[in-house]
C-alpha cells in the first residue's frame, strides 16, 4: 500500500533529473536497479519515482541486503500546482507507473503499481487522481482489501465507458490446489476508479473480450491430464460466466476434472455465486454430477469456445 507524504519534498534533492517523455497508458517499471531515479512525463503531467533514504536494515529488502532501498517516492507534479508525494510499501520488490488520462475534466494521473510476494505474487495499485486543488492519492481495493494480484493493465480506450479508465487484474480464488501455491493465475478482473471509489465492472458486456480471449486456454487445460488441472476447470467456468455461456462449460467440466478432489464440483459452484460469476437461481441448475450414461464431447466447449 502507499503512504502520502505531508510538505512539498524536493524531486531530487536540488539535482537536475533527466526526464523522458512517453506516450499516455505506457507503464515503465523502477526497481531493478533502483538507486537510478525514473522521469516521465506524458499529458502535461510529470511523474518521478526516486529511492527514500535507507535509515535502517530492516527498513525493506534492498535496505537489508544491498545497502539501496526498493521504497519508492513517487512524486506527480503539474504546471500551476504543488507536487503531490506518496511513498510505496516497505515490501515493494518493484513498481510500475503510467500516466493515464482519469476525470473528465481531461486532466492526466497516475496509476502506481506496487508489486510483492514472489510466487503468490501480491499487487497494491493506488491512482493518483486530480482533483480541483491538485491530486489525492485512492487505492484500489476489492472485497475491502488493497491486496490484490497480477501485473494490472489498462483496458483499451476503445472500449472504456464515460472516460473512466479500465484497471485490469486476476480474480484471486482459482488456487483449489491442496499443494501449490498460486498454481494457477486468476481469469482477468476489471476494476474502475470513480470519484473516489473502486468498482468492479468485471461484468459489463463492454469487457467481455478479455474472457472470450482467455477462456480456450483454460479449457485446453481443464481437458488435460494435469494433475492441478482443477483450477484451470473452475477458471475455465468462470470465464464462460461471463459469457453467458456456464451450464455448457459446467458439463464440459464435469467430464474432466481431477477426481482427487471429489468435492470439487460443489466448492466451485460455492465460489461462482460467492464472488459474483452467477446468481443462486442459476447455480442450482448446475449439477454436481454428470448424468448417469452421459459424457461431454471432450473435442467441443461451449459456443464460440475454440
Amino acid at each position: 500500500m502507499m503512504r502520502v507524504l505531508g510538505g512539498l519534498i524536493p524531486l531530487l534533492l536540488g539535482a537536475a533529473m533527466p526526464v523522458t517523455s512517453v506516450p499516455p497508458e505506457t507503464f515503465r517499471t523502477w526497481g531493478i536497479h533502483p538507486v537510478v531515479p525514473l522521469a516521465l512525463t506524458a499529458g502535461g503531467l510529470t511523474v518521478t519515482v526516486t529511492a527514500t533514504p535507507c535509515r535502517e536494515r530492516q527498513q525493506n529488502e534492498g535496505c537489508n541486503n544491498e545497502g539501496v532501498s526498493n521504497q519508492a517516492r513517487i512524486t506527480a507534479t503539474e504546471p500551476g500546482l504543488p507536487p503531490f508525494d506518496m511513498v510505496s510499501d516497505r515490501e515493494a520488490s518493484y513498481v510500475r507507473v503510467a500516466i493515464v488520462r482519469l476525470s473528465r475534466s481531461g486532466r492526466a494521473g497516475v496509476v502506481v503499481d506496487n508489486q510483492w510476494g514472489g510466487s503468490a505474487g501480491i499487487t497494491a495499485v493506488t491512482v493518483i487522481e486530480p482533483t480541483a486543488g491538485g491530486f489525492r492519492a485512492v487505492p484500489l481495493t476489492h472485497q475491502g482489501s488493497a491486496e490484490l494480484i497480477g501485473e494490472v493493465k489498462l483496458v483499451p480506450l476503445g472500449r472504456r465507458q464515460q472516460g473512466w479508465p479500465g484497471l485490469v487484474l486476476e480474480a484471486p480464488g482459482f488456487n483449489f490446489s491442496q499443494v501449490c501455491n498460486g498454481c494457477v493465475r486468476g481469469i482477468p478482473m476489471v476494476l474502475t476508479q470513480r470519484e473516489g471509489r473502486t468498482i468492479d465492472i468485471s461484468a459489463d458486456p463492454v469487457v467481455r473480450p478479455l474472457f472470450a480471449r482467455d477462456l480456450p486456454a483454460r479449457r485446453r487445460l481443464c481437458l488435460s491430464t494435469e494433475t492441478e488441472r482443477n483450477g484451470q476447470c473452475a477458471a475455465f467456468v468462470a470465464d464462460a460466466a461471463r459469457l453467458g455461456r456456464v451450464s455448457a462449460a459446467w458439463r464440459v467440466m464435469l467430464a474432466h476434472y481431477s477426481r482427487d478432489t471429489p468435492d470439487f464440483p460443489a466448492r466451485l459452484r460455492a465460489f461462482l455465486v460467492n464472488d459474483g460469476y452467477v446468481d443462486p437461481a442459476t447455480a442450482q441448475t448446475l449439477p454436481l454430477a454428470q448424468p448417469h450414461g452421459t459424457a461431454a464431447d471432450p473435442s467441443r466447449g461451449p459456443p464460440g469456445a475454440h
